[in-house]
């Protein structure tokens, strides 16, 4: 786990903190309300139009499932802005909705490994895509976007966002001297043969959740135990084995995506 200190423009929470923000009465409701926005919007920091949020330490996949429904919720009703989450998960393999389609037969799910290693959950996710690994070293972002077209999400459009998602990384990685690109009919982010950054969203009321997957300094090994989207696992690459991190990766990584964000907002 990474050492979380303090981001510039960034609002850090406990996961506690952040389930804290939907306890009481209306916790679980139908409908959002007030009360719920005022205790999120005074623990978190905006940069309009988009609010910043960091979680501390290892978050269970779950329970950022949870979270990321209660703030869908809020941001159909417009009772937040645009809010992305940046993490860290306790080891876990996810499973999406499928293998992305190419033209070419395949099965939509390849096999889960019929033994899960001690310590590590398993999960089926709504996000698009197959099996995938998270763990310590790798940040999450997870993007709460209304596709309206008037913040960091174009209006409708699913694909158009899954490339904005794309370019951010790409345009971060080339400023590190790394010439990342993408792949027809393979979402995400590679560095020649080798694979940095998986993207798998979910959709619900025209806002997005679920994200984008970045290998930082997160141990490899565990992606040979699945197929990773299809993909053999040797593709996996991640930052540590290609550039110098700093000792505080995982700040300096969010405080220049931050930065990346706005100037790619309206």
């Amino acid at each position: 786990m990474s050492e979380n200190r303090p981001t510039e423009n960034v609002g850090h929470m406990s996961l506690d903190q952040a389930r804290s923000l939907f306890t009481g009465p209306n916790a679980g409701s139908a409908g959002p309300t007030a009360g719920l926005v005022n205790k999120l919007l005074a623990r978190s920091v905006e940069v309009p139009p988009i609010r910043f949020i960091s979680l501390n330490g290892l978050v269970p996949y779950k329970e950022a499932q949870e979270l990321q429904l209660k703030l869908v919720e809020l941001r159909a009703h417009d009772l937040i802005p645009d809010t992305i989450l940046f993490l860290e998960h306790t080891p876990v393999i996810t499973r999406g909705r499928g293998l992305q389609f190419t033209g070419e037969p395949r099965p939509r799910h390849m096999p889960a490994p019929p033994l899960i290693p001690e310590g590590m959950d398993f999960v089926e996710s709504e996000r698009g895509g197959d099996l995938t690994y998270h763990g310590p070293g790798q940040l999450v972002i997870y993007p709460i976007c209304k596709l309206d077209g008037k913040g960091f999400g174009p209006n409708h459009d699913i694909g158009g966002f899954l490339r904005t998602l794309e370019s951010l990384i790409i345009a971060e990685l080339a400023e590190r001297g790394l010439s990342a690109e993408t792949r027809p009919n393979a979402t995400g982010v590679w560095i020649g043969d080798k694979k940095i950054a998986s993207i798998g969203i979910a959709v619900r009321k025209w806002v997005t959740y679920h994200g984008i997957a970045i290998n930082c300094t997160n141990d490899l090994k565990p992606f040979f135990l699945i197929s990773p989207c299809g993909f053999a696992p040797e593709v996996m690459t991640k930052m540590d084995e290609l550039v110098t991190q700093p000792e505080n990766w995982r700040a300096d990584f969010e405080q220049r995506l931050v930065r990346r964000i706005q100037m790619q907002s309206p």
